[in-house]
């Protein structure tokens, strides 16, 4: 708990420090996974601001470094602002699943645009049990993304 707790209070330092006052940060567990899920609410008409500013990652990057130094040991967390990281897994899932249909229906393949390895990763989950698709990650970072094939 106390870790959990130094994970908040340094969320908050640090966005109070990028200029957002009204700040709320919640952490919560992911069941079955070692992973913490740091949800953080700013208001809405700030957002513009932040994503002028950097982007989701970029604040993870930091936020983990700051945690890392304070606790002298590497945390797992995923950070959510305004559940943005929600709403891009439930988007993907979607997304994935249609695209899926498609290719199974014509039986031509489908390259996705560059995602990250987190966003990948949710693709391939989805769509693992998919008998008539296979899915698989080509290229190079940064530019490496999803194939959906039909099955052979």
């Amino acid at each position: 708990m106390e870790r959990e707790n130094i994970i908040k209070n340094i969320a908050k330092e640090l966005f109070n420090k990028m200029g957002f006052i009204e700040v709320k940060v919640d952490i919560e567990k992911q069941e079955q996974s070692p992973i913490l899920m740091v949800n953080i609410k700013i208001p809405e008409s700030e957002i513009k601001s932040l994503r002028e500013q950097l982007n989701l990652n970029d604040i993870q990057k930091v936020l983990r470094l700051m945690v890392k130094k304070r606790l002298a040991e590497t945390s797992l967390f995923l950070i959510d602002i305004n559940d943005y990281r929600k709403k891009r897994e439930s988007f993907l899932k979607k997304l994935s699943k249609e695209l899926a249909d498609e290719v199974a229906k014509t039986r031509k393949s489908i390259i996705l645009q560059p995602m990250s390895s987190y966003e990948r990763r949710i693709i391939h989950l989805e769509l693992a049990e998919r008998p008539d698709i296979v899915t698989e990650s080509i290229g190079e970072e940064p530019e490496r993304r999803v194939v959906i094939r039909p099955y052979p």
